[in-house]
């Protein structure tokens, strides 16, 4: 579901059918979560079963350092099995089927669904999903089928578009056109969730640079946005200075191209698609 301008631009919750909230959290939020946790929770919700899995092929020694010798050995078994599958089979079964081997990205999971739900979730083997701790209220309940819908939604109101990276699934010639495609797809993931060699676009210095730019937006005020109200205005401010310097152009030396656009300080930055 591809959310519109005002819901995205707005500071109410989302409220879907079942009656879970989906927020754009606050800047401040955000900050007492520290920085480096919430891009690991868009990283997290970002994760599809091919990125999944080429990730943990290319860091194994890393990935599984904090695991035991039975964890280990339980995510090798279901690898195995999920490997000796049909390419059907394998397309039938959702990420959290595979997940479910995997508690340290449960664990981060069921983190970031509670902080952009407002519920504390954990997840449920019987329930095959993620539902409230206490147990006493259906609303709060993902179910592994819904969990792709609600994780894109999430991105969406942090100001992450996962459309961009959907692409129909290519068939491969050989191992090497297959690794080198998800490490691209790898990097293009990297970049918008946060994990930029561009230091230029970390969160904490665009909060920086609005502030000093925005006529009212200041570092005291600032705090009490949301994300995507943020990257809005970001990108407002570039278009606007880009604006000014074209007017001051034209003023001192005329237009005589006609190439200046009066209206472009309030054209639509949102993409429909």
């Amino acid at each position: 579901m591809k959310l519109d301008y005002g819901t995205l631009l707005g500071t109410n919750p989302l409220i879907l059918q079942n009656g879970l909230h989906i927020r754009s959290p606050l800047l401040k939020e955000i900050s007492e979560i520290t920085f480096p946790v919430y891009q690991s929770y868009l990283a997290a919700l970002m994760l599809d079963k091919e990125s999944y899995f080429y990730g943990i092929d290319h860091e194994q020694f890393h990935y599984f350092s904090n695991y035991s010798e039975k964890e280990k050995l339980a995510f090798r078994r279901m690898r195995t099995q999920y490997e000796s599958f049909p390419e059907e089979e394998k397309d039938s079964l959702q990420l959290l089927d595979i997940i479910v081997f995997d508690p340290i990205l449960v664990f981060s999971l069921q983190q970031a669904l509670s902080f952009f739900s407002g519920c504390r979730l954990t997840y449920s083997l019987e329930k095959q999903g993620f539902i409230q701790e206490d147990k006493k209220s259906s609303i709060c309940f993902i179910t592994k089928a819904a969990y792709p819908e609600i994780a894109d939604l999430i991105l969406q109101r942090n100001g992450v578009s996962t459309k961009e990276l959907e692409t129909e699934k290519p068939v491969f010639k050989n191992e090497l056109a297959k690794t080198l495609y998800y490490r691209t797809l790898e990097v293009q993931k990297n970049n918008i969730s946060g994990n930029k060699t561009d230091k230029n676009m970390d969160l904490p210095n665009i909060i920086s640079a609005v502030s000093a730019r925005h006529p009212s937006l200041n570092i005291y005020n600032i705090w009490d946005i949301t994300v995507y109200q943020l990257y809005d205005q970001f990108k407002r401010l570039q278009v606007n200075s880009f604006y000014d310097i074209q007017s001051m152009t034209v003023a001192a030396w005329g237009d005589e191209k006609k190439q200046f656009d009066a209206s472009q300080w309030y054209k639509n930055l949102f993409k429909e698609n």
